[in-house]
């Protein structure tokens, strides 16, 4: 019965933010309260009608680079606990018939039984992993929630960081955009090499 009440609030909220995302876009490029806004940003998170990386530029350009990145890091990283929960607590085994269906994270699986913290970390870092593969590969497989929620918090901020800036200066000061990216990608590396070494 919840499977199937979950089934159906998800459906429900993706045609409404479907059917109203211009609406919704609209009243982001509005001032609004910064709670309503967040709420936005983990509804915007947790129904991914726009690409996530488009909000959070949009974030950028309205509030600037550091308020727009920590408005979505906030967000995101309470829509991943809220769906790493109801996971966990509720739905662990159509979760887990949902992996399967993810290559992708073949590999990630093998990692995360030998280093979880790391592993989810360099998840977070990598953008061609579905994040919310993440958020439901975690709860299915019990990791504690306390390190899954520190790890996808540090493991947001660079790629967060990169749009949200781009968002405030791609078109303002484009060579500072182009070294942001560069930046990013070095970071993606040096974060790679580290945990491939084995010191997180």
């Amino acid at each position: 019965m919840r499977k199937w009440l979950l089934a159906i609030l998800y459906v429900s909220g993706m045609g409404a933010a479907f059917i109203y995302r211009e609406s919704i876009l609209d009243w982001m490029r509005q001032d609004q309260s910064l709670v309503l806004t967040f709420l936005a940003a983990t509804l915007l998170a947790l129904f991914p009608v726009v690409p996530y990386k488009v909000v959070i530029g949009l974030f950028g350009y309205v509030y600037g680079s550091v308020g727009g990145a920590a408005l979505c890091w906030g967000a995101t990283t309470f829509a991943a606990a809220l769906m790493f929960v109801c996971v966990k607590y509720l739905f662990k085994g159509s979760a887990k018939r949902y992996l399967t269906s993810t290559p992708a994270l073949d590999k990630f699986t093998t990692a995360v039984e030998k280093r979880p913290f790391a592993s989810v970390v360099l998840a977070r870092l990598i953008p061609i992993i579905p994040q919310a593969a993440v958020n439901i590969y975690a709860g299915a497989a019990g990791l504690p929630f306390g390190s899954f929620l520190l790890a996808t918090a540090i493991g947001k901020i660079p790629g967060i960081a990169l749009f949200s800036f781009l968002g405030d200066n791609l078109f303002q000061h484009p060579l500072s955009a182009v070294a942001a990216i560069v930046i990013y990608i070095s970071v993606l590396g040096l974060s790679w090499i580290v945990l491939r070494t084995g010191f997180i």
